[in-house]
């Protein structure tokens, strides 16, 4: 028994040994497995972080630029106050005569006149644009002494030494106000810089040239230089506010530098009031000490609080401010940061519960006999090859092309749908050029995809036109994510494709479709009311070019511009001896019009529009106050769109002759409409179409729309 058990025994305790061995090698093996897929967490939460700085840095250039242009507009509004005043013919005359005057050719009663129409003038203007002091007025001290106006506007002689007219409260043209006019050339506008009044007041000035009547634009054509000193406070700080914005740490604020020392020009989030905070210009690492020395870029360091932070500049033209917007680079990098640490505790815990069960097999395996190791590793196998042809089931049963190739280009897997595409068994793919399958146009394009995303390691999303056979676009929308095919470190790039050509076909055509249903209903109505033939026309250029002033959307834009060509639709419902008669209209007659008008949406409904093009004819007829129709809309709950149409149309209205009366200059119209801002008009669309016209050629460039005056 001895004998013959001995060799049984030998041979188990040999089995055991090898088992222990193989356990041994297995759990080392998992520690360097371990380490490995610690390194490579590590490795994609740095690349996910680089990404999310990425991301963080599109956003905050986003958010700078449009608090930019929003400042921009600010001060351009501003600009505008003064340059109505500069470019009125009656004040260039007045100030001619009140200069000239030696007692012969102007009487005292007459100059004073003059000089009384001026200041009413200027009062009137103050009041209506902000420049007028938000106390109203220099306060009554004691002992019957008034104190010194803070804010208003004036008209000063070119060197600003002689006062011609002010408002009440404009404090006396001197000191820092008198340092900026001797430094600005008198031809040119300019800007009094922020600062402090001797009552505490922030305010900020600006001063234009008048020019004689006659003048060239030399320095000898100005006879005087209007001077406006306003209060700055909340509309000025709102600018900076980005809308929808969720961050708790992000902020947009303004510096200049003085002298050695960065100042802070808008409040910030310690509380700092404007004005209130100032910093050393050599102070290490202050991201607004970088953005005053090299404007217009991505800063990384600390900001005035000592906060890493994240943030962009701007320089604001036409004046020595900085714009920044930052973020602190904790909150910019958060998602990164839990992404990093959720990825390091699944590996652990993974890896823990890989060794608790091999250890569990060890223990097992030291009991059973090597038959039984195999059978469970033959079982393994199958069930491997048994997830791997469900795999592959499920890769061919995407409609999607999916397939995978080197750096070389070389493929290494393709569904079914890929194959298709290519043209070739998918047996065949395997070992296959991509250029080769795909064709030289589309191989070379997703080749060079390919190696960016292999240079970046980041997933990428691509939409591409290609020319297919028949020489019609095909667009292909392409997610291209790089991952490691071999233990070697061999890398590829996993390639999926959506086939959109349909869906923008689709597209195409229904916007095609819309656009000539608009333009057939347009020539309906001209064909109806000759009196208003291109009117539709005339007021969607025009609405168009208020939206983008305005820096409306696209929608919104593309809004405006369809609204406004069917904004006479409801005349089609009109009677045409009714829209051709001459004279004045009876009550029920223009009741019957206004009607028909208010009607076009409702004949509009069933057509299908992009944008918000019914909601906008639906609103253009409703006033600021609320007392417009059909919904008594106030402020700002009107579409923007709504508004800048609305203005369009009364435009082009204006402008345009009719058979009771001439049409209006643009001068007049824009006086009209400035009258109306307030009651019927939104300021935004209105100062957007006087910009336009005075600022960017809108009068040579429209000239063709203002008919000639009937005699």
């Amino acid at each position: 028994m001895t004998a013959s058990g001995s060799p049984s025994e030998s041979s188990l305790a040999k089995h055991e040994r090898a088992v222990r061995l193989r356990v041994r090698l297995a759990l080392a093996g998992l520690m360097v497995l371990m380490a490995g897929g610690l390194a490579l967490v590590l490795l994609f939460a740095q690349s996910e972080r680089q990404r999310d700085r990425h991301m963080a840095q599109s956003r905050l250039n986003v958010v700078a630029d449009s608090r930019t242009q929003a400042v921009m507009t600010w001060l351009d509004q501003q600009y505008s106050v003064l340059r109505g005043l500069a470019e009125n013919q009656s004040v260039q005359l007045y100030i001619t005569v009140i200069q000239l005057n030696d007692g012969a050719a102007e009487t005292p009663d007459e100059v004073f006149a003059q000089e009384t129409y001026l200041r009413t003038l200027l009062t009137a203007t103050a009041e209506r644009s902000g420049f007028a002091p938000t106390d109203g007025g220099a306060a009554a001290l004691p002992a019957n002494v008034r104190r010194t106006g803070e804010a208003g506007l004036a008209l000063v002689s070119p060197d600003g030494t002689a006062l011609i007219a002010a408002t009440p409260d404009m404090p006396p043209v001197r000191g820092s106000v008198m340092a900026a006019l001797g430094a600005l050339p008198a031809t040119e506008a300019g800007l009094i810089d922020l600062e402090r009044s001797p009552h505490g007041l922030l305010r900020l000035g600006f001063t234009v040239p008048v020019f004689s009547q006659e003048g060239t634009g030399t320095q000898t054509d100005v006879v005087a230089r209007v001077v406006g000193l306003r209060p700055v406070g909340a509309p000025f700080f709102a600018t900076l506010e980005q809308p929808g914005a969720t961050a708790t740490t992000a902020e947009t604020y303004l510096i200049r530098r003085r002298g050695n020392a960065i100042e802070y020009l808008t409040p910030l989030l310690d509380g700092s009031r404007p004005l209130e905070k100032s910093l050393a210009i050599n102070t290490a690492d202050l991201i607004d000490a970088e953005a005053l020395a090299d404007p217009g870029r991505f800063h990384v360091g600390r900001d005035y609080a000592a906060t890493e932070s994240f943030a962009v500049s701007r320089p604001i033209s036409g004046t020595d401010w900085v714009l920044v917007h930052r973020i602190a680079r904790a909150e910019a990098l958060a998602a990164a940061d839990a992404r990093r640490t959720t990825l390091v505790v699944v590996l652990i815990l993974t890896v823990t519960l890989m060794g608790a069960a091999l250890v569990a097999v060890w223990r097992y395996g030291t009991s059973v006999r090597a038959s039984d190791a195999a059978a469970r590793f033959r079982a393994s196998s199958q069930k491997f090859e048994a997830l791997s042809a469900f795999l592959d089931v499920v890769s061919d049963s995407q409609p999607s092309p999916l397939f995978v190739a080197t750096g070389q280009n070389v493929l290494t897997f393709g569904n079914r749908r890929a194959a298709e595409i290519m043209g070739v068994p998918k047996a065949e793919l395997k070992g296959r050029s991509l250029i080769a399958m795909l064709g030289r146009d589309i191989g070379d394009v997703y080749a060079e995809i390919n190696r960016e995303v292999l240079e970046d390691g980041e997933v990428r999303t691509e939409t591409n036109v290609f020319r297919d056979e028949d020489d019609r676009d095909i667009v292909w929308r392409s997610y291209h994510c790089p991952l490691t095919l071999d233990d070697d470190g061999t890398r590829g790039v996993l390639t999926s494709i959506d086939d959109l050509s349909e869906l923008f076909q689709e597209r195409t055509r229904r916007e095609q479709n819309t656009v000539q249903l608009i333009e057939t209903l347009v020539g309906l109505v001209d064909e109806r009311d000759p009196d208003s033939a291109h009117q539709s026309r005339y007021v969607a250029t025009v609405a168009r070019t208020i939206a983008e002033e305005m820096g409306l959307d696209h929608a919104q834009i593309e809004a405006s511009d369809q609204a406004a060509r069917l904004v006479n639709i409801g005349k089609i419902r009109v009677p045409r001896d009714l829209l051709v008669k001459q004279g004045d209209l009876t009550d029920e007659e223009r009741e019957r019009i206004r009607t028909a008008m208010d009607s076009g949406p409702d004949m509009l409904k069933d057509i299908a529009f992009e944008a918000p093009v019914l909601e906008t004819l639906r609103q253009i007829n409703e006033r600021v106050d609320g007392t417009g129709r059909p919904q008594g809309l106030m402020g700002g709950d009107i579409l923007a769109s709504a508004q800048a149409v609305a203005v369009a149309n009364t435009f082009v209205a204006l402008i345009s002759p009719r058979a009771f009366r001439d049409g209006k200059s643009f001068e007049e119209a824009g006086d009209i409409l400035m009258s109306e801002v307030g009651t019927r008009f939104d300021r935004r669309p209105v100062l957007s179409l006087l910009n336009y016209l005075s600022n960017k050629e809108g009068k040579t460039t429209w000239a063709y729309m203002a008919q000639t005056r009937l005699r």
